[in-house]
């Protein structure tokens, strides 16, 4: 009789529904500012940190912008969340890469067509060369497709992509800028960069695997360390080994 599973959904997930059922009935507008957190918390009754985490997916999801002293303000059209349902948060995404990434560096490094090598190899020069010449960099994105086309899955490299159109948005692109504040997190994200490359030239599959699963896992507690602070949770750090 029942097919589908029941899903137990975290608070702020709720908060966050119940926003979005708001916008896509027209109780609120597009570019209408949210009430004050501690009166939209009251009303929702929900606490502060539940509410600041709902705030974050949503941000992350282009329903809202949050400003420092100014608020929250919706920006998301009804139609942006008529197909809202699914709870997409930071972990998720990482979930979803740390189950897809490890594999793609595995199967280039299984297939190493020259073609892609070079081109593997030029994304990771230039990363580096950005990283040498500022210091920091603005993405290694554009390494990890270059991972994704190497091994030439195209269903694989479209799951990626669905995963990575969640780090799009300016609250993603803060939470990085936080994860990445530190020199010796730059330093390590570029040596990991440079390791998984080295690995799937010389056609060492498990060894990419698992400096991939390494760098996204330390990249994930770096994000989720920044978000947790600002709702008011608190996180371990994960030590990067060598650092």
């Amino acid at each position: 009789m029942f097919t589908a599973p029941v899903v137990v959904r975290s608070a702020a997930a709720q908060v966050a529904d119940k926003i979005v059922a708001a916008i896509q009935n027209g109780r609120i507008q597009q570019h209408e500012r949210l009430p004050p957190e501690r009166e939209l918390a009251k009303q929702l009754q929900v606490s502060r940190p539940t509410l600041r985490e709902a705030f974050a997916a949503l941000e992350l999801a282009g329903v809202i912008e949050s400003h420092q002293g100014r608020g929250s303000v919706v920006v998301a059209a009804p139609s942006h969340v008529a197909n809202w349902g699914i709870e997409v948060v930071p972990t998720q995404v990482f979930e979803a890469r740390l189950a897809i990434e490890p594999h793609l560096a595995e199967l280039a490094a299984t297939k190493r067509y020259r073609e892609d090598i070079d081109r593997l190899r030029q994304a990771g020069a230039d990363l580096e060369e950005e990283y040498e010449r500022t210091g920091a960099y603005r993405s290694d994105l554009h390494v990890h497709r270059a991972i994704a086309r190497a091994a030439r899955n195209p269903i694989l490299a479209d799951a990626l992509e669905s995963a990575l159109k969640y780090t799009e948005s300016s609250r993603w692109a803060d939470l990085r800028a936080q994860a990445l504040a530190e020199p010796r997190a730059r330093e390590g994200h570029v040596e990991e960069t440079r390791r998984v490359i080295d690995h799937i030239e010389a056609g060492e599959a498990a060894e990419a695997a698992a400096v991939w699963r390494a760098h996204l896992t330390y990249y994930r507690d770096e994000m989720l360390d920044g978000l947790k602070k600002e709702t008011g949770r608190e996180t371990a750090e994960t030590p990067r080994p060598g650092r």
